[in-house]
């Protein structure tokens, strides 16, 4: 697939929960395979984790992202930071802060122009390899999540010793927001630990007003989900940014 150029990127904005306004990205894979026809991540991630192939997909998947940034800030959209998920595999393959690095400096992007979602599971590597790459990527302004924070380990010792921004509250609790108690208390203490740790917020897989309603009343900033918009091809997403610009100019 990769080297055939059947992987593509969508963009699903993340937005401001009060203003509506979009504030950053993140970037979805998708596979339009000349045999089976388009294929969703969940279907093939997996297997590409288990093959070591993530590793590749990976290394596109940054440079593709950086490439697409940099080309809506030569259209006049700004800068737009563009989150994309960092797999295990790729986070102890090799030297990931360099490639980060290097892949910033040959499309002229500052750090703040990518954001790193990493699993749960960098948490319990409590090596020092793990903290020196973490303090490595902030420094360079590259802004740190912890991604479907509640599934996994949650290991809250790791997790207030690494060098992160973020964390984003996993879809799986928000389903049954607001009215299933026990993801309402998931979500509680999730928010709980983000503010106590002074990190950010993000809730994914926000699909209606009411979410976004009991979103706020909790304190959190931004979400993204279908009430919003889907994964966007690169084109629709700076005609929404465009419109939105304009508007405020306006």
């Amino acid at each position: 697939a990769l080297d055939n150029a059947e992987f593509r990127l969508v963009y699903q904005p993340q937005v401001d929960l009060r203003r509506g306004r979009i504030v950053a990205a993140e970037a979805l894979i998708r596979w339009q395979s000349h045999q089976l026809g388009e294929l969703r991540p969940d279907l093939f991630i997996g297997h590409a984790e288990t093959t070591g192939d993530i590793v590749r997909i990976g290394d596109w998947v940054l440079r593709e992202a950086c490439r697409q940034v940099r080309e809506w800030q030569q259209q006049g959209l700004g800068i737009v930071r563009v989150a994309i998920n960092v797999s295990y595999r790729q986070f102890v393959s090799e030297d990931l802060a360099a490639k980060v690095r290097r892949t910033l400096q040959e499309h002229g992007l500052p750090g703040s122009a990518l954001e790193l979602e990493f699993t749960e599971r960098v948490l319990i590597e409590d090596a020092p390899a793990t903290l020196r790459t973490f303090a490595d990527l902030r420094q360079m302004g590259v802004v740190l999540t912890i991604d479907d924070f509640g599934e996994g380990y949650s290991a809250l010792n790791y997790l207030r010793r690494l060098p992160i921004h973020g964390l984003k509250l996993s879809q799986l609790f928000m389903e049954g927001v607001p009215d299933n108690h026990s993801d309402v208390a998931v979500c509680e203490a999730v928010c709980g630990i983000a503010r106590s740790l002074g990190l950010g917020l993000v809730a994914e897989g926000v699909e209606s007003e009411a979410q976004r309603r009991f979103l706020l009343e909790l304190g959190v900033p931004v979400g993204q989900g279908f009430l919003f918009a889907p994964g966007l091809p690169p084109d629709e997403f700076a005609r929404r940014l465009l419109a939105e610009q304009a508007g405020a100019r306006g």
